[in-house]
């Protein structure tokens, strides 16, 4: 099936106590590295005396992934984030786990299990929903508009699935998802918002 799986909204979920350290986890839904910072910062604020903030993401944008130990053993916390991350086959998506430690060392066995869990039980509760990588636009527009518009199609390279030629000209294109918002933004602009646009 083409397009892919991500989260609907964010989810934020605690775990039961662990040797009275708490894990909390943030699961948020992003689209690029901005939205990622965006969000750390936020969780930040939120939770400014807390211990770790321990993350990990994945963008469908060159399927880039990262993760971050946020000063627990190496390979202790945001690894196990990532690899649950990976095991519900999600993309564009960010878990931060919060810890405030609870004055007992847990062991990187302990923290692997901690973390782990605070993430897969944080990601069991979101709704998952399917993205298609393309998605169909139709466009309706005065003839004068046409400069301005062809030009806007072909720098994102978008394809021209039907069009007719009456009084106005009326497309139906296919757009890549990551593309859609800047594009509707810019054709919008460029036209002075001459221009009827439905998103199928």
């Amino acid at each position: 099936m083409n397009g892919y799986k991500t989260i609907s909204e964010n989810i934020e979920f605690e775990i039961a106590p662990i040797k009275k350290s708490r894990f909390i986890a943030y699961i948020c839904k992003v689209a690029n590295h901005i939205e990622v910072l965006n969000s750390l910062n936020a969780i930040k604020n939120s939770y400014p005396g807390a211990n770790h903030y321990c993350w990990a993401y994945s963008l469908l944008d060159n399927n880039q992934y990262r993760f971050n130990d946020d000063g627990e053993p190496s390979g202790s916390a945001g690894k196990p984030i990532l690899s649950h991350i990976q095991g519900f086959e999600v993309t564009n998506v960010l878990v931060v786990v919060v810890r405030y430690f609870g004055g007992t060392r847990l062991g990187v066995g302990g923290l692997i299990r901690a973390y782990g869990q605070a993430a897969k039980e944080g990601l069991a509760l979101a709704k998952i929903i399917h993205v298609e990588h393309q998605i169909q636009i139709s466009i309706e527009y005065d003839y004068s508009e046409t400069a301005i518009v062809d030009t806007l199609i072909k720098y994102y390279d978008i394809k021209i699935v039907k069009e007719d030629y009456s009084d106005s000209i009326f497309r139906i294109l296919k757009i890549d998802t990551l593309n859609k918002d800047i594009f509707l933004k810019e054709i919008k602009n460029m036209t002075k918002g001459k221009i009827k646009i439905t998103v199928h």
